[in-house]
């Protein structure tokens, strides 16, 4: 694999509150510009808008993220990652956080697209404290309409005041020969989904991570999407 030169870019975010309880949202530098869309009664909604193409070769891309005790953030993409043919090069991914005692964290993702000749390495490293829930939207598409897949490694690791409840480490060569994997994970959150639909994976824990394998990300959302809507619903709720 050829050399790449490599451009770290972090954008940190955090959820605060105020001595007057009000809830401040505190975001700087990295490929996003963070967009406050909603912020009140405990809660806060933020947009992430990326400031340039992503994601290219010698790119290596850090989120981290704190939210703290007592708070809700809901963080919302705007438009899905697509990793380019990176030409032998490569480059990384990262999301970090920290969800606070009694914490909710939404992850809003649109779908991230391995093009035929990427190489990214992703990291999800998510730490809970007590009583804090996690809710999360990821849809991996490997390779675009007519392409081989790229090459994806996947790594998460979602965690409660330090013991596992989740460690899975994912290559695109997992997911062959279909070229979506569609996941709702659930933590800490116990809303049910309408009855009939898919029957999701139980954790150690107790918490539940729903998935599905496509050739079309249509198809896959067509099954997961009323399990998300069912579960981020009382997410929306908020009296902003």
């Amino acid at each position: 694999m050829a050399s790449t030169f490599t451009r770290t870019d972090t954008c940190s975010l955090s959820v605060t509150s105020t001595p007057d309880s009000r809830v401040r949202v505190t975001a700087s530098g990295g490929p996003f510009r963070v967009v406050t869309l909603a912020a009140g009664d405990g809660a806060a909604r933020v947009a992430l808008v990326p400031t340039r193409a992503l994601l290219l070769a010698g790119d290596a891309v850090e989120v981290e993220c704190e939210v703290g005790d007592g708070l809700t953030l809901h963080v919302q993409e705007t438009s899905g990652t697509v990793a380019y043919d990176m030409r032998g090069g490569s480059a990384s991914w990262s999301f970090t956080a920290r969800v606070g005692a009694g914490s909710r964290l939404v992850l809003d993702a649109l779908p991230w697209v391995s093009s035929g000749g990427s190489h990214v390495t992703r990291t999800t490293s998510i730490e809970l404290d007590a009583a804090a829930t996690l809710l999360a939207r990821e849809t991996l598409v490997l390779g675009r309409s007519g392409e081989r897949p790229g090459a994806l490694q996947s790594r998460t690791t979602i965690t409660r005041q330090g013991g596992p409840l989740l460690v899975e480490d994912l290559r695109s060569e997992h997911v062959a020969p279909h070229r979506v994997l569609d996941s709702v994970l659930a933590v800490g959150t116990y809303e049910e989904p309408p009855p009939g639909g898919p029957s999701p994976f139980r954790l150690e824990s107790g918490d539940r991570l729903w998935r599905r394998l496509g050739c079309e990300a249509h198809e896959t959302a067509a099954a997961l999407d009323p399990v998300w809507t069912a579960l981020h619903r009382p997410a929306q709720s908020w009296a902003w």
